[in-house]
Protein backbone atom coordinates (compact mmCIF):
# COMPACT_ATOMS: atom_id res chain seq x y z
CA UNK A 1 0.00 0.00 0.00
CA UNK A 2 1.16 3.19 -0.88
CA UNK A 3 2.18 5.45 2.14
CA UNK A 4 -0.20 8.39 3.31
CA UNK A 5 2.88 10.73 3.15
CA UNK A 6 3.52 10.51 -0.65
CA UNK A 7 -0.11 10.77 -1.74
CA UNK A 8 0.35 14.57 -1.61
CA UNK A 9 3.05 13.97 -3.88
CA UNK A 10 0.72 11.95 -6.64
CA UNK A 11 -2.12 13.95 -6.99
CA UNK A 12 -0.10 16.66 -8.22
CA UNK A 13 0.64 14.61 -11.29
CA UNK A 14 -2.79 13.82 -13.04
CA UNK A 15 -6.18 14.31 -12.47
CA UNK A 16 -7.13 11.03 -12.00
CA UNK A 17 -4.84 10.38 -9.09
CA UNK A 18 -5.93 13.49 -7.55
CA UNK A 19 -9.73 12.26 -7.48
CA UNK A 20 -8.37 8.90 -6.07
CA UNK A 21 -6.82 10.03 -3.63
CA UNK A 22 -8.92 13.12 -2.23
CA UNK A 23 -12.16 10.68 -2.12
CA UNK A 24 -13.44 8.42 0.45
CA UNK A 25 -13.12 5.02 -1.75
CA UNK A 26 -9.24 4.61 -1.16
CA UNK A 27 -10.15 4.39 3.14
CA UNK A 28 -13.01 2.04 2.28
CA UNK A 29 -11.03 0.02 0.68
CA UNK A 30 -7.94 -0.33 2.58
CA UNK A 31 -10.64 -0.98 6.10
CA UNK A 32 -12.18 -3.73 3.81
CA UNK A 33 -8.67 -5.36 3.22
CA UNK A 34 -7.74 -4.28 6.99
CA UNK A 35 -4.35 -2.51 5.33
CA UNK A 36 -5.47 0.82 7.89
CA UNK A 37 -2.01 2.18 9.57
CA UNK A 38 -1.52 3.84 12.60
CA UNK A 39 -0.19 8.12 12.43
CA UNK A 40 1.49 9.97 15.00
CA UNK A 41 0.45 13.95 14.88
CA UNK A 42 2.89 16.24 16.37
CA UNK A 43 2.17 19.71 17.34
CA UNK A 44 5.47 21.87 17.54
CA UNK A 45 3.64 25.11 18.27
CA UNK A 46 0.59 26.65 18.30
CA UNK A 47 -0.62 24.76 14.93
CA UNK A 48 -2.72 27.49 13.65
CA UNK A 49 1.15 29.11 12.86
CA UNK A 50 3.05 26.30 12.43
CA UNK A 51 2.18 23.10 10.66
CA UNK A 52 1.68 20.07 12.83
CA UNK A 53 3.05 16.83 11.39
CA UNK A 54 2.31 13.22 10.19
CA UNK A 55 4.43 10.42 11.26
CA UNK A 56 4.11 7.15 9.84
CA UNK A 57 6.01 4.63 12.09
CA UNK A 58 5.56 1.77 9.62
CA UNK A 59 7.43 3.67 6.27
CA UNK A 60 9.47 5.95 8.88
CA UNK A 61 8.23 8.69 7.08
CA UNK A 62 6.97 12.32 7.67
CA UNK A 63 4.51 14.89 5.97
CA UNK A 64 3.83 18.22 7.16
CA UNK A 65 0.25 19.45 6.90
CA UNK A 66 -1.08 22.93 6.43
CA UNK A 67 -1.88 24.72 9.37
CA UNK A 68 -4.95 25.34 11.05
CA UNK A 69 -7.31 28.12 10.22
CA UNK A 70 -5.86 31.31 11.73
CA UNK A 71 -7.80 33.70 14.07
CA UNK A 72 -5.81 37.27 13.99
CA UNK A 73 -6.99 38.17 17.37
CA UNK A 74 -5.36 35.19 19.18
CA UNK A 75 -1.79 33.67 19.42
CA UNK A 76 -0.12 31.41 21.41
CA UNK A 77 -2.70 28.45 21.56
CA UNK A 78 -1.31 25.08 23.93
CA UNK A 79 -2.83 23.11 25.97
CA UNK A 80 -5.33 21.89 23.43
CA UNK A 81 -6.28 18.47 22.86
CA UNK A 82 -6.19 16.04 19.68
CA UNK A 83 -8.14 12.80 18.74
CA UNK A 84 -8.48 10.86 15.89
CA UNK A 85 -12.24 9.45 14.54
CA UNK A 86 -12.12 7.45 10.97
CA UNK A 87 -10.37 9.66 8.51
CA UNK A 88 -10.49 13.03 10.26
CA UNK A 89 -8.25 14.84 13.11
CA UNK A 90 -9.80 16.85 15.73
CA UNK A 91 -8.28 19.73 17.81
CA UNK A 92 -10.25 20.95 20.71
CA UNK A 93 -9.77 23.56 22.70
CA UNK A 94 -6.95 24.55 24.36
CA UNK A 95 -5.37 28.11 26.23
CA UNK A 96 -4.40 31.61 24.33
CA UNK A 97 -4.21 34.75 24.23
CA UNK A 98 -6.40 37.11 22.99
CA UNK A 99 -5.83 41.13 22.26
CA UNK A 100 -8.97 41.73 22.30
CA UNK A 101 -9.36 40.91 26.10
CA UNK A 102 -7.68 43.20 29.34
CA UNK A 103 -5.78 42.34 30.61
CA UNK A 104 -3.83 41.14 27.52
CA UNK A 105 -1.19 39.59 29.41
CA UNK A 106 -3.84 37.11 30.61
CA UNK A 107 -4.84 33.63 29.29
CA UNK A 108 -8.22 32.22 28.00
CA UNK A 109 -9.80 29.29 27.71
CA UNK A 110 -11.05 28.68 24.04
CA UNK A 111 -13.96 26.65 22.89
CA UNK A 112 -12.90 25.98 19.11
CA UNK A 113 -13.55 22.71 17.28
CA UNK A 114 -11.38 22.50 14.17
CA UNK A 115 -11.59 19.12 11.96
CA UNK A 116 -8.67 17.66 9.54
CA UNK A 117 -9.17 15.80 6.52
CA UNK A 118 -6.91 13.25 5.70
CA UNK A 119 -8.20 12.72 2.42
CA UNK A 120 -8.94 15.70 1.21
CA UNK A 121 -6.13 17.86 3.29
CA UNK A 122 -8.30 20.35 4.28
CA UNK A 123 -9.70 22.23 8.09
CA UNK A 124 -13.10 22.48 8.81
CA UNK A 125 -14.49 24.72 12.22
CA UNK A 126 -17.09 23.03 13.72
CA UNK A 127 -19.52 24.27 16.21
CA UNK A 128 -17.33 25.61 19.34
CA UNK A 129 -17.42 23.59 23.09
CA UNK A 130 -20.21 24.64 24.79
CA UNK A 131 -17.63 25.69 27.47
CA UNK A 132 -14.18 26.69 26.42
CA UNK A 133 -11.07 24.66 28.22
CA UNK A 134 -7.98 23.71 27.72
CA UNK A 135 -5.98 20.88 29.49
CA UNK A 136 -9.16 18.63 29.99
CA UNK A 137 -9.90 14.63 29.63
CA UNK A 138 -10.87 14.13 26.33
CA UNK A 139 -11.79 10.57 24.03
CA UNK A 140 -13.12 9.29 20.92
CA UNK A 141 -16.02 6.62 20.87
CA UNK A 142 -15.94 5.01 16.97
CA UNK A 143 -18.46 3.24 17.56
CA UNK A 144 -20.99 6.15 18.81
CA UNK A 145 -19.20 8.91 16.38
CA UNK A 146 -19.04 10.82 19.60
CA UNK A 147 -16.33 12.90 21.22
CA UNK A 148 -16.19 13.24 25.00
CA UNK A 149 -14.32 16.18 26.86
CA UNK A 150 -14.26 16.54 30.86
CA UNK A 151 -13.05 19.07 33.51
CA UNK A 152 -10.11 21.43 31.85
CA UNK A 153 -9.26 25.11 32.83
CA UNK A 154 -7.23 27.98 31.21
CA UNK A 155 -4.06 27.73 32.49
CA UNK A 156 -1.52 28.39 29.80
CA UNK A 157 2.01 25.74 28.99
CA UNK A 158 4.30 29.63 29.91
CA UNK A 159 2.55 29.35 33.63
CA UNK A 160 3.57 27.22 36.16
CA UNK A 161 0.63 27.31 38.24
CA UNK A 162 -2.54 29.89 38.50
CA UNK A 163 -5.62 29.50 35.93
CA UNK A 164 -9.35 28.39 36.26
CA UNK A 165 -10.82 24.80 36.91
CA UNK A 166 -13.79 23.60 35.78
CA UNK A 167 -16.08 20.09 36.71
CA UNK A 168 -18.14 20.81 33.06
CA UNK A 169 -18.33 17.79 30.70
CA UNK A 170 -20.24 17.50 27.25
CA UNK A 171 -20.32 15.54 24.65
CA UNK A 172 -20.14 16.40 20.40
CA UNK A 173 -21.99 13.97 17.79
CA UNK A 174 -19.58 14.22 14.72
CA UNK A 175 -22.65 13.57 12.27
CA UNK A 176 -24.98 16.26 13.73
CA UNK A 177 -21.95 18.73 14.77
CA UNK A 178 -23.59 19.23 18.02
CA UNK A 179 -22.46 19.09 21.45
CA UNK A 180 -24.55 18.23 24.53
CA UNK A 181 -23.95 18.31 28.01
CA UNK A 182 -23.53 15.79 30.99
CA UNK A 183 -23.52 15.11 34.13
CA UNK A 184 -19.93 17.15 35.52
CA UNK A 185 -17.28 15.74 37.23
CA UNK A 186 -17.52 15.87 40.82
CA UNK A 187 -14.96 17.75 41.84
CA UNK A 188 -13.04 20.59 39.65
CA UNK A 189 -10.29 18.54 37.68
CA UNK A 190 -7.87 20.28 35.48
CA UNK A 191 -5.02 18.96 33.72
CA UNK A 192 -6.32 15.27 33.12
CA UNK A 193 -6.08 12.92 30.89
CA UNK A 194 -9.05 10.92 29.78
CA UNK A 195 -9.75 7.32 27.84
CA UNK A 196 -12.39 4.84 26.98
CA UNK A 197 -12.01 1.67 28.10
CA UNK A 198 -14.01 -1.63 27.85
CA UNK A 199 -16.62 -2.72 25.14
CA UNK A 200 -15.58 -6.16 24.68
CA UNK A 201 -17.39 -9.17 24.71
CA UNK A 202 -20.73 -7.18 25.84
CA UNK A 203 -18.75 -5.46 28.33
CA UNK A 204 -20.30 -1.80 29.07
CA UNK A 205 -17.40 0.77 27.77
CA UNK A 206 -16.45 3.11 30.50
CA UNK A 207 -14.90 6.82 29.88
CA UNK A 208 -12.06 7.17 32.85
CA UNK A 209 -10.95 10.52 33.88
CA UNK A 210 -7.23 10.43 35.89
CA UNK A 211 -4.81 12.95 37.53
CA UNK A 212 -4.65 16.18 37.32
CA UNK A 213 -5.15 18.94 39.64
CA UNK A 214 -8.09 20.60 41.67
CA UNK A 215 -7.46 22.95 44.08
CA UNK A 216 -4.18 25.09 45.02
CA UNK A 217 -2.82 26.08 48.29
CA UNK A 218 -0.13 29.15 48.35
CA UNK A 219 3.61 29.19 50.35
CA UNK A 220 3.98 31.98 52.81
CA UNK A 221 0.96 33.47 51.36
CA UNK A 222 2.45 34.18 48.21
CA UNK A 223 3.42 31.33 46.04
CA UNK A 224 0.71 29.31 44.52
CA UNK A 225 1.04 25.35 44.56
CA UNK A 226 -1.47 23.03 43.10
CA UNK A 227 -3.20 19.91 44.53
CA UNK A 228 -2.53 17.15 42.85
CA UNK A 229 -5.35 13.99 42.22
CA UNK A 230 -4.07 10.39 43.39
CA UNK A 231 -7.20 9.04 41.89
CA UNK A 232 -9.59 8.77 38.99
CA UNK A 233 -13.70 8.95 38.26
CA UNK A 234 -15.09 6.79 35.69
CA UNK A 235 -18.37 6.73 33.99
CA UNK A 236 -20.76 3.96 31.65
CA UNK A 237 -20.97 4.99 28.30
CA UNK A 238 -23.46 3.53 25.89
CA UNK A 239 -25.32 3.87 22.84
CA UNK A 240 -27.96 5.60 24.84
CA UNK A 241 -26.11 7.93 25.81
CA UNK A 242 -23.92 8.26 29.18
CA UNK A 243 -24.56 7.62 32.78
CA UNK A 244 -23.68 8.54 36.43
CA UNK A 245 -19.51 9.48 37.59
CA UNK A 246 -17.94 6.75 39.82
CA UNK A 247 -14.86 7.65 42.28
CA UNK A 248 -12.08 5.18 42.29
CA UNK A 249 -9.86 5.12 44.95
CA UNK A 250 -6.33 6.53 44.84
CA UNK A 251 -3.89 4.72 42.57
CA UNK A 252 -0.92 4.64 45.44
CA UNK A 253 -0.88 5.12 49.15
CA UNK A 254 -0.12 8.17 51.11
CA UNK A 255 3.10 9.78 51.62
CA UNK A 256 4.56 7.73 47.91
CA UNK A 257 3.97 10.35 45.63
CA UNK A 258 3.03 14.16 45.86
CA UNK A 259 1.74 13.80 42.41
CA UNK A 260 0.77 12.61 39.17
CA UNK A 261 3.75 12.70 36.14
CA UNK A 262 2.61 12.88 32.57
CA UNK A 263 -0.28 10.42 31.93
CA UNK A 264 -0.57 9.03 28.39
CA UNK A 265 -2.79 6.18 27.11
CA UNK A 266 -2.23 3.92 24.05
CA UNK A 267 -4.80 2.48 22.35
CA UNK A 268 -5.11 -1.69 21.70
CA UNK A 269 -5.80 -2.13 18.04
CA UNK A 270 -7.80 -5.06 18.96
CA UNK A 271 -10.19 -2.75 20.69
CA UNK A 272 -9.57 -3.94 23.99
CA UNK A 273 -8.62 -1.84 27.02
CA UNK A 274 -5.68 0.75 26.13
CA UNK A 275 -2.35 0.38 28.41
CA UNK A 276 -2.06 3.69 30.60
CA UNK A 277 1.43 4.71 31.48
CA UNK A 278 2.93 7.51 33.54
CA UNK A 279 5.88 9.56 32.42
CA UNK A 280 8.13 11.06 35.18
CA UNK A 281 11.60 12.31 34.02
CA UNK A 282 13.24 9.48 32.64
CA UNK A 283 10.89 7.09 34.36
CA UNK A 284 8.07 5.09 32.97
CA UNK A 285 5.49 3.58 34.81
CA UNK A 286 2.53 1.19 33.49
Amino acid sequence: MLPYSHHSRLKSTCRSWCIFLSSETLISLRRHLRKLSNLLCIFPQDPSISSPYLFDPRTLAWRPLPPMPCNPYVYGLCNFTSVSLGPHLYVLGGSLFDTRSFPIDRPSPSSATFRFNLVTSTWDQLSPMLSPRGSFACAADPGSGQIIVAGGGSRHAIFGAAGSRMSSAEVYDVVRDEWVPMDGLPRYRAGCVGFLGGGDDGEQKKFWVMGGYGESRTISGVFPVDEYYKDAVVMDVNSYGTGKWKEVGDMWQEGERARLGKVVTVEDDGNGCPAVFMLDENDIFR
